[in-house]
């Protein structure tokens, strides 16, 4: 009876901070803050020129967003979380000025036109909750159309990666007039190929008739740097009308 107690004393408890977490008041929102930012110009022979540096009023994104995990039947880990992060919702572009510029040997310039310098940012313009990135990518049995011209035509049975990647951008910390940007796509990881022979009916050479080329498909899947992705010739196996996956292994192989 004890374990019992303690089970339902542990389920009241996950129960009652789910309510308070979802009654929670979310509080993302625009603020001032003040960065040292310094900025080096260079000649065209790649010299230094001046070294400029200031304090600088930016904004910037901070608050409470509300999270929560609880039970679930239906994912692998048992729990369900969802959690969102304060973050930029819209970016604004402004010049600030730099009042503290100095020669390569480190003396005050003090000339109208090379004591300040003028840089670009941009910052925070506007903050809310956004629900936080999770990779998911995965491997997906799909249905791959080959085509060749002269030739027909032909499905075939194939891998696609899909899902979703964690991505950011933000204000470089060491070249603050620039945007850092990571961009993580759901890609291949390694390679299988496959031989396949295509009918050409077209073609006058009868032992050309029918020709063999060759595919490839994702041997494991993980988020990766972004890169292009062509999605038109590929449909997903249910629509095709395949639902096992024991025709995929037969064509094909890993690639050593």
């Amino acid at each position: 009876m004890s374990f019992i107690r303690l089970i339902t004393r542990n389920v009241l408890a996950l129960i009652l901070l789910i309510i308070v977490s979802s009654c929670a008041e979310e509080t993302c929102e625009t603020m001032p803050t003040e960065i040292h930012v310094t900025k080096e110009e260079y000649d065209d022979m790649g010299r230094l020129i001046r070294s400029c540096s200031g304090e600088v009023s930016v904004n910037k994104c901070e608050g409470m967003c509300s999270s929560q995990v609880q039970p679930s039947v239906s994912t692998a880990t048992g729990f369900l979380k969802e959690c969102f992060c304060c973050r930029e919702n819209f970016l604004r572009e402004r010049l600030v000025t730099l009042t503290h510029c100095y020669d390569p040997d480190g003396l005050r310039l003090e000339d109208e036109d090379r004591a300040i310098m003028e840089v670009r940012l941009r910052e925070p313009d506007d903050c809310k909750c956004y629900k936080c990135g999770v990779d998911e990518c995965q491997m997906t049995p799909v249905i791959h159309v080959l085509r060749h011209p002269g030739c027909k035509p032909k499905a075939i049975p194939s891998f696609a990666c899909v899902g979703k990647c964690t991505s950011y951008v933000q204000v470089s910390g060491s070249k603050i007039w620039q945007m850092e940007r990571t961009c993580n796509c759901c890609q291949e990881s390694g390679e299988r190929e496959a031989t396949v022979v295509l009918f050409c009916p077209k073609s006058k050479n009868e032992e050309k008739r029918f020709m063999k080329v060759s595919t490839k498909a994702p041997l494991e899947c993980m988020c990766r740097p972004c890169g292009s992705i062509d999605e038109s010739s590929i449909v997903p196996q249910e629509i095709a009308g395949y639902s096992e996956e024991g025709p995929l292994h037969n064509h094909f192989r890993k690639t050593l």
